[in-house]
């Protein structure tokens, strides 16, 4: 018999849930949403819509057992990437101990596990020894908009997992971002007179190679023993208007990842010291503009969720020691901004994660389902 977490991945991945950010078709999550509800109520759970934006909104459902002090939350997005050019994205395709689907990976295989969970545990509360909740949260692809609504509501909660690839790994740090735009300001001339202009595109290539020779072998040497080193990438670059025009401005976009114990604040504030520094004797008329400063998440080892979390894994025969993994996701926000223990596990790899050949490994999908109804289960237990 197929496992109900299967089932719901199944038809989550039928559901196309495109971020708008992504345009070109993105129908956002008010389908699934709507879908998941459904499932809920069915099931006697109780169900809150959060409106973040127009008809996109977070789904926060409750089993509550009378123990608000001693509250899991578990947390997934609903939204996706685009669909790219792989090829039947919204259809669910077994292939060997492969589910392939856009968002099987990041992150409905999660979410389905998280929903899962609640089913199950809504057959016997009386059994919990905390209250559950969980956020199916909108615009995790973008800029987190429906974690910090979330967040905004101050829901007392005493532990967290957020739903994202790890292998089947308990995730206590990952990076955090620090992303910014570089705008260089030239003067505009035919270009048959460059004299008579400034070239913004050749003030820019003064700042990349900045970047490039002196600010990313500085990075190298600040590292994590779990994340690795702090990184900066230029990712995108646009300037000029025509061929026959001096460029009067260029600008790129550049994503500093930073480790646990950077604040992106900070961070943010030395970009723009180091760079006025650096400029100062150049001919380089430029401006910084901030687009996204993250935290970076570092949960205490000896917090319960992370010790429940281990305990779960040693009893499904997984791997139970804490690790790291460069990338970013819902989890610090809840750590930094709301001082909440919060883990991230889930089924897939960040390889797979808005690929061309999005999967997920079946059995990966079964275990994550049931790790996350046994550490609802036993979250809870050891501090009664």
């Amino acid at each position: 018999m197929k496992h109900r977490s299967l089932e719901l991945l199944e038809d989550f991945i039928r559901i196309q849930s495109v971020n708008p950010h992504y345009k070109e078709g993105a129908r956002g999550e008010g389908e699934l949403a709507n879908y998941i509800e459904g499932i809920c109520k069915q099931k006697g759970l109780k169900v809150t819509r959060q409106e973040v934006f127009p008809g996109r909104d977070n789904l926060i459902i409750e089993l509550r057992t009378g123990r608000p002090d001693k509250t899991l939350l578990f947390e997934a997005h609903m939204d996706t990437v685009s669909l790219g050019s792989m090829v039947d994205p919204l259809v669910p395709t077994y292939k060997g101990d492969r589910l392939y689907g856009r968002g099987a990976c990041d992150t409905k295989g999660t979410l389905s596990g998280m929903l899962y969970a609640l089913e199950e545990c809504a057959k016997q509360p009386e059994l919990l020894h905390c209250d559950l909740v969980l956020c199916a949260a909108v615009d995790e692809e973008h800029a987190y908009r429906g974690l910090m609504a979330l967040i905004d509501l101050d829901l007392p909660i005493s532990g967290a997992v957020v739903g994202e690839p790890t292998e089947m790994g308990i995730v206590g740090s990952h990076k955090g971002c620090v992303r910014f735009a570089i705008h260089t300001h030239g003067k505009a001339a035919h270009s048959s007179m460059p004299e008579e202009g400034d070239n913004a595109i050749y003030q820019m290539m003064q700042v990349i190679r900045y970047i490039n020779e002196e600010m990313e072998p500085q990075l190298a040497k600040r590292s994590h023993p779990l994340c690795g080193t702090a990184t900066i990438v230029v990712g995108m670059i646009q300037g000029g208007k025509q061929i026959n025009i001096v460029p009067e401005m260029c600008t790129i976009e550049v994503d500093r990842r930073i480790i646990p114990g950077e604040d992106p604040f900070e961070v943010f504030e030395e970009i723009q010291r180091d760079l006025k520094e650096a400029m100062q004797h150049k001919k380089v008329n430029y401006t910084v503009e901030p687009l996204l400063l993250d935290w970076a998440l570092n949960t205490p080892e000896e917090s319960a969720v992370v010790h429940t979390a281990q305990e779960v894994c040693r009893q499904l025969g997984l791997q139970d020691a804490i690790c790291g993994v460069p990338y970013g996701s819902d989890a610090s926000k809840l750590q930094q901004l709301k001082g909440i223990p919060t883990i991230v596990f889930g089924p897939g790899s960040i390889a797979q994660a808005h690929s061309k050949e999005e999967w997920v490994p079946v059995v990966e999908v079964e275990q994550a389902a049931e790790f996350y109804l046994k550490l609802a289960q036993n979250y809870g237990k050891s501090n009664a």
